[in-house]
């Protein structure tokens, strides 16, 4: 390869995090990468021998790269204009390995290591990142969330398209995650309490996130849990994590809509088809991806905006059925002996009603309620709910028996 004259510097641009390919070619021929501090630089491949790949990197901005993207500059005037005022050259093995890195000046490049002037962009980026080098930064699963539609750029997002994404996503980590701890802890044996203690602590960090940084490459934004310690087994993080992606998998099919209900409860759909309805509404795609290099798990899921319209659909042929047993003291204060008919009200200080038929056992003895009595009833509700429909209740006395006040 040639000779470039140029300053050599110790700068490890192995750290830095890729966000996309935007020009491939049998390999990457330019790409965008970050800091973990969140600058941007480009990696324009110039040359190869035997022995490395030499790479030209510059430090610029998201905005240089949205110009370029969207054609109004050429990659002739993003290298020759870098942020630093000069760039770097570095020359890369088989390894991945860094050798040779240079600071160098635009003016003394060979004439073949810039693009041609009319160097517009006509490509695809590739948008797909690498979460393991992340996931290996902090020694910690990762979860991404990207976002892309209409009017989502390079970077950038409409504010009224990205404010609504995140309290609806935290509110079904929420929910998913307080059925989940419950499940969890419950398969512990009850006389273990201080293993108890422990577990409750760990899933409370392993289902709770922060946020690491966002990235470009349509919009990402990069979480990881706040549980610090170092495990190189599955763990509770990667179970919650696949419970996540298991409710946004669970749109396309009924049967699994069904299921994931069972498994936790009616508002959580609620809560994921509020989140799809809005994807539809704006126009938007929406992906997670899991990844934990420590415990080698990797699971991911993409809704697509076309997929949105059959989601609903599923959804809103779902109905939510629910059965419950209610005991609770009050009084009769209407009763229809001939058709079973009843309405009751709790005297336990609060403001519970219940309208309903006895069973048909009790119909036989409703004739010896007394209104100015007490008696403890037990009923049972069934409930069933459409999605964007109105709860149906059906309440049935199946037993009841006077209290003795004294």
């Amino acid at each position: 390869m040639k000779t470039i004259e140029g300053f050599n510097i110790k700068f490890n641009f192995g750290k830095l995090i890729k966000v996309s390919d935007l020009i491939y070619f049998d390999g990457p021929l330019l790409s965008h990468c970050m800091s973990c501090k969140g600058e941007n630089y480009l990696f324009y491949w110039v040359d190869i021998d035997e022995t490395f790949n030499r790479w030209l990197v510059l430090r610029t901005d998201i905005l240089t790269i949205q110009q370029y993207l969207d054609k109004k500059i050429t990659l002739h005037s993003v290298l020759s204009n870098p942020n630093d005022g000069f760039l770097y050259m570095v020359d890369i093995d088989s390894d991945a390995v860094y050798h040779n890195t240079k600071a160098i000046q635009v003016n003394d490049l060979p004439e073949d290591y810039l693009p041609e002037l009319n160097s517009y962009y006509t490509f695809e980026p590739n948008d797909d990142i690498d979460l393991s080098g992340i996931s290996q930064k902090y020694s910690s699963g990762i979860l991404e969330l990207h976002i892309g539609g209409r009017d989502v750029k390079y970077g950038s997002i409409p504010l009224n398209k990205f404010a609504p994404i995140i309290p609806k996503i935290e509110d079904i980590r929420k929910a998913i995650s307080s059925k989940y701890i419950k499940r969890i802890k419950r398969s512990v044996s009850g006389n273990e309490k201080d293993k108890n203690k422990s577990i409750t602590r760990e899933l409370d960090l392993d289902t709770q996130y922060e946020f690491v940084y966002s990235m470009a490459g349509s919009i990402r934004i990069i979480l990881k849990p706040l549980n610090t310690q170092i495990s190189f087994i599955r763990t509770y993080a990667d179970d919650f994590a696949e419970e996540i992606i298991k409710l946004f998998e669970s749109g396309y099919n009924k049967e699994d809509i069904t299921r994931f209900s069972n498994a936790y409860d009616k508002n959580i759909i609620k809560k994921y088809n509020d989140f799809i309805y809005f994807l539809n509404s704006e126009k938007l795609s929406f992906g997670l991806k899991w990844c934990n290099v420590n415990s080698n798990t990797s699971i991911h899921k993409k809704i697509e905006f076309k997929d949105t319209e059959k989601i609903l659909a599923n959804l809103s042929d779902f109905e939510f059925n629910n059965k419950e047993e209610i005991v609770i003291n009050g009084h009769f204060y209407s009763l229809n002996i001939k058709t079973g008919n009843y309405s009751f009200e709790s005297s336990e200080g609060d403001d519970f009603k219940s309208s309903g038929f006895f069973d048909k056992t009790r119909k036989l003895l409703a004739q010896t309620i007394s209104f100015n009595k007490t008696y403890q009833v037990v009923i049972e509700r069934k409930s069933a709910e459409q999605i964007g429909g109105k709860e149906k209740r059906v309440d049935t006395i199946v037993l009841f028996n006077e209290v003795n006040e004294e």
